[in-house]
């Protein structure tokens, strides 16, 4: 028996019906793990079976847990970020956000939908970068100045994304520090 790379619409589906499947909530591993080796496992170039619930009739839960360990395995060969624990995301998280330059170009690679891995991604140098970021600000302050002056003090206002209360930014950021020094005074 063999094991291939799921993708990712198939991981979905095995979560999907191991949740429709499982009446018991501390069983829900063992159903997730059992959907997960129902698509991933063949055997003469054919799934040996159907879906999680068959695999459940048909193996015992050391067995699936071993199947289960062998595609984790697989998977982090392939991709080595694959299954990263949470202290370790959390770490490169806070990684990023000490990294303001790599944020800029995330931001200016998600304003054009390019992926940090194209080839025209990995040719911009940071020059390249900063001369987007700049034509970023600059069309937000003429899309600014088109407005009147009561739409542009209320664009300028803090707001929550979801529900467009005001709130007071609590960010690093200030603003009024901003201006001072576009003006050229500290």
């Amino acid at each position: 028996m063999r094991l291939r790379l799921l993708t990712a619409w198939e991981l979905l589906e095995a979560r999907a019906e191991a949740e429709r499947c499982c009446e018991d909530a501390a069983a829900l591993g063992l159903w997730q793990n059992a959907c997960l080796v129902a698509r991933a496992a063949t055997a003469w170039g054919r799934r040996p079976w159907a879906d999680g619930a068959a695999v459940m009739r048909r193996c015992t839960p050391e067995r699936i847990e071993e199947l289960a360990r062998r595609y984790e395995e697989m998977a982090k060969r392939c991709d080595p970020h694959c299954g990263q624990d949470e202290a370790k995301t959390e770490a490169m998280l806070e990684k990023l956000r000490q990294m303001p330059q790599a944020r800029i170009q995330w931001r200016v690679l998600r304003a054009f939908g390019v992926l940090p891995s194209e080839r025209r991604a990995r040719k911009m140098r940071r020059s390249d970068y900063l001369y987007c970021v700049l034509h970023l600000l600059l069309d937000e302050e003429e899309r600014l100045s088109r407005l009147c002056p009561d739409c542009r003090a209320q664009a300028e206002e803090d707001h929550c994304p979801v529900c467009g209360k005001q709130w007071e930014n609590s960010g690093s950021f200030d603003m009024a520090r901003f201006e001072r020094m576009r003006g050229g005074s500290r």
